[in-house]
């Protein structure tokens, strides 16, 4: 098939596409994580999936409201030749390629500035103080996060010229795997070693989530490994010690964590927290409360 004529049709379901992906995957995964557990206890999902469902529900309307996306940007550069590929321009294959591939470092990009920006930190803590990780955990994001990593995106996209084409699949492709790499799922060890030098892995991404900090600083990618590798921020931990990580943040092991409410103000508290002890946002530590 053509690339316009793939990209024709893929434009015009898109959209559709991108929500089968995400709850396709959540569905499916959802029931395998119970078959095939990773967690030596199984997460509480009667406790937690309110909220992190409820999040979720608030992030689809937030996401509904924003006026435009990483495809606008596109469109924008493809139209004007704006941006690095557009300017060396390479063939389709090579463009499609390129075009995915920049997309998962500006994904991967974003996410280490949420982590060492500590007025960033603050909002994305919020995903981070899960204390068990299954596929809930997916969707478990303060809907500021979205807010603050739009105009990133979008001038990242304009930059790099990536092509219209390539935005779509990868927002297909980042669904189904934003739900993957959460799963509460025990893959057999060498499976799992092996997807991780091409895919970020349930495995891997576990790891991010650890209550260590070294550890929760490291396997930033959403769906390509090869950043971690190359900037060598990848991490392995034996199967075992996978099984029995310590997730969440150590500064938030209550029943706040599966507070609706207290998710949504948390970036506040953690403000009001660093004013009250004279710690300035820009430097505040980044596990303090």
């Amino acid at each position: 098939m053509p690339w316009a004529t793939l990209e024709t049709t893929l434009r015009a379901d898109g959209e559709v596409l991108q929500y089968a992906a995400f709850f396709g995957a959540l569905a499916a995964l959802a029931a395998l994580e119970t078959l095939w557990p990773r967690g030596a206890d199984a997460p509480a999902r009667r406790r937690r999936w309110p909220a992190n469902f409820g999040l979720t529900l608030i992030n689809i309307v937030v996401l509904g409201a924003l006026p435009i996306g990483a495809l606008a940007a596109a469109d924008w550069a493809q139209m004007h030749g704006w941006g690095l590929l557009h300017a060396i321009a390479p063939d389709g294959a090579v463009a499609f390629a390129l075009g995915l591939l920049l997309r998962s470092l500006v994904g991967y990009a974003t996410h280490v500035a949420m982590h060492k920006i500590p007025l960033l930190w603050r909002v994305h803590r919020v995903h981070h103080a899960d204390r068990a990780f299954d596929v809930s955990t997916t969707v478990r994001f303060h809907p500021l996060e979205f807010v603050i990593a739009l105009p990133i995106l979008l001038a990242a996209v304009a930059m790099l010229g990536i092509s219209p084409l390539a935005i779509i699949v990868y927002e297909i492709f980042d669904a189904a795997m934003a739900v993957w790499t959460h799963a509460n799922l025990r893959l057999p060890a060498r499976l799992s070693r092996a997807l991780s030098f091409v895919l970020v892995t349930p495995d891997m991404h576990r790891i991010h989530h650890s209550a260590h900090q070294p550890e929760t600083d490291s396997n930033y990618g959403a769906t390509f490994s090869v950043w971690d590798r190359l900037f060598r921020t990848f991490r392995e931990a034996a199967p075992d010690r996978l099984s029995k990580l310590t997730l969440g943040l150590e500064t938030c092991r209550d029943g706040r964590a599966e507070s609706l409410p207290w998710l949504l103000t948390m970036p506040w508290r953690a403000l009001a927290t660093a004013r009250a002890t004279g710690i300035s946002a820009a430097s505040g530590a980044r596990n303090r409360p």
